[in-house]
């Protein structure tokens, strides 16, 4: 009989962590995460509780389990073949979570995220590691960003456009200070003392944003040149030969790996099978880059 799998797609973020002024060390950040007490590493975001028991180190490579899922929502089971549906009662503690698996390499400051449709997804792997090393005496203004790494393919999608509508950006606050990159908008970054600063232009009536200056522009350099702080980007508009609007997202065109994940008997991905992927895929960009 075939195994059954599942797909996942493994999605790459750069990791961004702050303390004011003061240059994170990776590797202590990640060794407060991993020795805070299980209570310190989960965050209840409205009816939703994101937890993050499992922090495994391993030199400069760290293997992160994420468990989400709704509170105080007992699960309702139906009876396909009766037609009959009972609640299931569960303790004050638990939820009905789903299991997301993550790996940083501390040393390129990315990490590769299983991208989950009903999990946990990486900012709320930010949001906890964050909260996590607040509550563990990293200061009040100690940050964590896992901020998208751009595909090719939304500069190749960007190119299809005949007319532009909008276009916005959204930058987050680098790794140390806001002098990276684009003095403009990091100035305003500066100045404000913002974690993000976010930038929309729109065309006039009948009119089309320049596709190669401006916001737009800002865009394809980021892009083309790497700029690891792209928190989110946008483009709304027509294609060439189309009369629809179409709306592309660098949510949409993160730089990933398509796998496929056998399944164990109660219909959840193996984890060693994911972790195991994970970490080719880590391997690979990480031989990919000592060729460049």
């Amino acid at each position: 009989m075939p195994i059954n799998r599942k797909p996942r797609k493994l999605e790459v973020y750069s990791l961004h962590c702050r303390n004011d002024d003061v240059q994170v060390d990776y590797g202590e950040a990640f060794h407060v995460f991993a020795g805070a007490p299980i209570e310190s590493r989960q965050l209840q975001k409205g009816d939703k509780l994101v937890a993050l028991p499992s922090v495994l180190i391993d030199q400069d490579v760290v293997e992160v389990i994420a468990y989400e899922g709704p509170v105080g929502v007992n699960p309702l089971i139906f009876d396909a073949g009766t037609g009959a549906e009972r609640y299931e009662a569960l303790e004050e503690d638990q939820i009905v979570a789903t299991r997301t698996y993550a790996i940083f390499d501390l040393t390129a400051r990315e990490a590769i995220v299983e991208h989950n449709q009903r999990g946990a997804k990486a900012i709320d792997i930010a949001e906890v590691l964050e909260e996590t090393g607040r509550r563990q005496g990293m200061g009040e203004r100690f940050s964590v960003e896992l901020v998208p790494v751009a595909d090719a393919s939304f500069l190749e999608a960007l190119d299809r456009f005949g007319r532009i509508k909008v276009a916005s950006l959204r930058v987050s606050e680098p790794n140390f200070d806001w002098n990276d990159n684009y003095n403009s908008m990091n100035q305003v970054g500066a100045d404000s003392h913002a974690r993000h600063v976010e930038l929309i232009a729109t065309a006039n009536r009948n009119d089309s944003l320049s596709s190669d200056a401006g916001v737009v522009n800002y865009i394809r350099q980021m892009i083309a040149r790497g700029v690891r702080n792209l928190k989110a980007a946008a483009v709304e508009g027509t294609r060439r030969g189309e009369t629809a609007d179409t709306r592309i997202s660098l949510a949409n065109h993160v730089q990933h790996q398509k796998v496929s994940v056998p399944i164990d008997q109660h219909g959840h991905v193996i984890g060693d099978e994911i972790r195991r992927r994970l970490k080719e895929f880590l391997q690979a960009r990480r031989a990919a880059r000592e060729r460049q």
